[in-house]
Parts: structure tokens; C-alpha cells; sequence
């Protein structure tokens, strides 16, 4: 694991600087506390419209991300020797990433809404948002936030919760 979070990280950070300003808005998007608001925009519409699984589907994906939150306290995995994970406000562990978690399970569902509706705008949102979700991943392995196991970890727990929202739709 240490090799494959050592050769990821020199490739992504080997970006040009210009990408920094990129890398650092994306991670801005991807702070759960953004990711947590569209799951509870979700969740008020469901409620709105009478729809009962687009409620239960904001709170799964809204759980995901607490339960990313969790684990980083039971697991507490240091984060990368960086100046920026020395630089953050809040002091929390690494694995796994709550941006990627919150980016894949709540902005995943914002796609999958979007793509589903068959709006040609709604589907064209929908694709545009889809590099957001990978880049907010890659941004704190770039800004030297996380590990690229860390951020892999978050991917995976969002998407368990993004495929239960949409079993949920589904349902």
C-alpha cells in the first residue's frame, strides 16, 4: 500500500502549479459540510413532493459521510508529512477521505438525479459533475491532504452508500 500511495502521490503532485488553484476549489466543493447541505436539499424535496425514497435516499447518502467521519476515529490513520495537513483548521484523521466519501455518495446522487431525468440540461449537468467527484478525490491527494489509499477508501464508502440510495429509489 505504501508503494502504490508513493507512486500515486509523486504523479498527481507532479501536476503543473497552475492546476493548484484547480485542485484547491474542488477541494473547497468537496467539503462535506457542501456534500451534507445537498443531501439535505434532496431530502427536504422528497419531503416536499411526497416522495418517501428520495428522503431515505438523502439520509443514506447523508450517513455514508457521518460514517466516513466515524471511522476515522477508530481507525486514526496519520495524514501525509505536509505543510497543508499541518495548515488544517481542523485536525482530524486520514483514512478514509470525508471529501471523497461526501463527493461520491452525495454528489453522486445529485447525478444520478440528474441523469435519470432525461432533461437534456439535467443530463448535461449530470456529466459535467462527474470529473467534479473524481477531481475533489485527487485534490487532496494533490494538496497533500490525503493519501491516495485514503482517498480510494472514501470512493468506495461513498459509493456504498450512493448504490443503496439508489437501491432505495429503486425500491
Amino acid at each position: 500500500m505504501r508503494k502504490l500511495d508513493r507512486q500515486f502521490t509523486a504523479a498527481v503532485q507532479s501536476l503543473p502549479p497552475s492546476t493548484r488553484g484547480y485542485f484547491r476549489l474542488m477541494t473547497l466543493i468537496g467539503q462535506p459540510v457542501f456534500a451534507l447541505l445537498s443531501a439535505a436539499v434532496i431530502s427536504y424535496y422528497g419531503e416536499y413532493t411526497g416522495n418517501v425514497q428520495l428522503v431515505a435516499a438523502g439520509i443514506i447518502v447523508a450517513i455514508a459521510l457521518l460514517l466516513a467521519s466515524g471511522l476515522k476515529y477508530l481507525l486514526r490513520r496519520k495524514r501525509p508529512l505536509t505543510d497543508y495537513a499541518a495548515a488544517m483548521f481542523f485536525k482530524t484523521y486520514s483514512f478514509p477521505s470525508g471529501h471523497a466519501a461526501a463527493s461520491t455518495s452525495c454528489y453522486g446522487l445529485v447525478v444520478y438525479l440528474l441523469l435519470a431525468s432525461g432533461s437534456i440540461f439535467a443530463v448535461t449537468a449530470g456529466m459535467i459533475l462527474i470529473p467534479v467527484v473524481l477531481s475533489i478525490g485527487i485534490s487532496r491527494v494533490y494538496l497533500g491532504a490525503h493519501f491516495p489509499t485514503d482517498v480510494i477508501g472514501g470512493w468506495l464508502l461513498g459509493g456504498i452508500g450512493l448504490a443503496l440510495a439508489i437501491w432505495v429509489l429503486h425500491a
